[in-house]
């Protein structure tokens, strides 16, 4: 049985067989978002009727017994600091609302449709993407499905609220700093930050263009490696991204794991935290041998410079 619970592989197997269509799945999935929305408020724009044309589409494609691709009827979300056509990319701001609407959908977003996802709207967040805990002075804070008194995590925090409260089995996050692991972790989800430039970010509203990386947030692993392989390809709209197989951008860091050194950041690292993070840390050290420490110089002063 296809429900709010079930991940994109299984909506995907059940569509193939025949068990349920795709534009049932995303009526259902809308539903959702309309019976929960209003008190996690993950959602900032719904595309209703795009997603249920999408849906359509995937139905009549099985109905003229052409093969359905990877993410065929998977209802997805993406925070709306990506371009989505018809609507206006806010990136979290009150005066991007002055901004004209996208003619055209960001890359990650067009790949998605092509592999047969289906797009339900676009997501709340941080403001420009420079926030950990989810909350939003002009849109709302998203909250954490699991206790809405809890914080959902940022700044993709409508995205790791809308997978983690059952509206949509995926959606697509930003992270520069965090913002696609801090959320993931909050709520309970595997969240990708991918190497950079292996993901296009082109009709992406930037925030550090150097360090801007674009990924998904699921409720399991094998979602996120369906979306990982549909998103992937050269991006002309972002001239950091390479093909598969290109010469990599950071040579250094493409040799392969012989060699490979490991140790545990003290100093400003091993201050500041939970005793239960430290003991994490440490036993994660312990079970893959590390004993050595290394101070990063300047650590302290690097992130005052960020703030």
């Amino acid at each position: 049985m296809i429900n709010g619970t079930s991940t994109g592989f299984e909506i995907t197997r059940a569509i193939r067989r025949g068990e349920v269509s795709a534009l049932e799945v995303t009526q259902a999935a809308l539903d959702r978002v309309d019976t929960t929305n209003e008190a996690l408020n993950a959602f900032v724009d719904v595309t209703r009727e795009r997603a249920l044309a999408e849906a359509r589409a995937v139905d009549a494609q099985r109905a003229a017994g052409r093969p359905l691709p990877a993410l065929a009827g998977v209802p997805f979300a993406a925070k709306n600091l990506f371009d989505i056509a018809g609507l206006k990319t806010l990136a979290g701001s009150r005066i991007n609302r002055d901004l004209a609407t996208a003619d055209r959908d960001a890359t990650l977003i067009r790949r998605l449709n092509a592999s047969g996802a289906v797009l339900l709207g676009g997501l709340n967040m941080g403001e420009y993407a420079y926030d950990f805990t989810g909350e939003n002075h002009h849109y709302g804070p998203s909250r954490n499905p699991h206790d809405p008194r809890h914080m959902s995590g940022g700044s993709s925090g409508g995205s790791g609220t809308a997978v983690a409260a059952g509206m949509v089995p995926l959606a697509l996050g930003s992270d520069t700093n965090g913002s696609i692991r801090v959320p993931s972790s909050f709520c309970g989800l595997f969240g990708l930050k991918p190497t950079y430039g292996r993901l296009g970010r082109g009709g992406t509203f930037p925030f550090c263009n150097s360090l801007d990386h674009v990924g998904p947030l699921a409720r399991s692993v094998g979602d996120l490696v369906a979306a990982y392989d549909a998103m992937q390809g050269e991006d002309p709209r972002d001239r950091a991204c390479r093909p598969p197989g290109a010469a990599p951008i950071q040579p250094e860091l493409a040799k392969g794991v012989t060699g490979l050194r490991m140790a545990v950041a003290d100093d400003y690292f091993a201050r500041g935290g939970t005793e239960q993070a430290f003991a994490a840390i440490r036993r994660v050290a312990n079970a893959l041998g590390i004993s050595r420490t290394v101070t990063v110089p300047e650590a302290a002063r690097a992130r005052a410079a960020a703030f």
